[in-house]
């Protein structure tokens, strides 16, 4: 069941561990080969995922490998000693999978501490702002009164200094 006519098949390795593009002559002669529904992309898969729900690559809705006529799943059954071995498999990525949620959750709890951190911040920062605004409008404040006394004292300095140089000159 294999479409020479597509050449952009997505192939499905039977361990469902990922996929790649691959061009039509590469597609083993015993995979399945179908078209997602929702978007029409072409895939191929093993044989074993007759049946399995995946994703298609293409679009992310999720779609059902078709059976191919003339097949039973029942016919699909792998031997004990597949089924052991994908159990080991199925459980070793459990555990990394695992591994991988935990180190994950540490990363939230530590990405919300530095969250709340730079709020605590933030709200300080914005506190402190708020009161050296205060204290440099009392500085200018003070600065305009001054300037304003200096010029009262070179006003009174300029009349004292006119009135004796009058004196000095009668």
């Amino acid at each position: 069941m294999n479409d020479e006519s597509n050449y952009d098949l997505i192939h499905a390795p039977s361990d469902m561990g990922g996929s790649q593009e691959l061009d039509a002559s590469e597609i083993p002669a015993t995979d399945i080969v179908f078209k997602c529904p929702h978007c029409g992309k072409s895939h191929s898969i093993d044989p074993r995922g007759a049946g399995l729900p995946i994703r298609c690559t293409q679009c992310q809705e999720l779609i059902s490998v078709p059976v191919p006529e003339g097949m039973e799943l029942d016919d699909l059954d792998a031997p004990p000693e597949d089924l052991a071995a994908q159990l080991l498999h199925t459980r070793q990525m459990l555990a990394k999978s695992n591994a991988r949620l935990e180190a994950l959750e540490a990363e939230v709890v530590a990405l919300r501490a530095f969250r709340n951190e730079a709020k605590r911040l933030m709200a300080e920062n914005a506190e402190s702002a708020r009161i050296l605004e205060k204290m440099f409008q009392v500085g200018f404040a003070s600065l305009d009164s001054v300037a304003h006394n200096f010029k009262k004292v070179e006003e009174v300095v300029g009349t004292i200094v006119e009135s004796t140089f009058k004196e000095i000159d009668e």
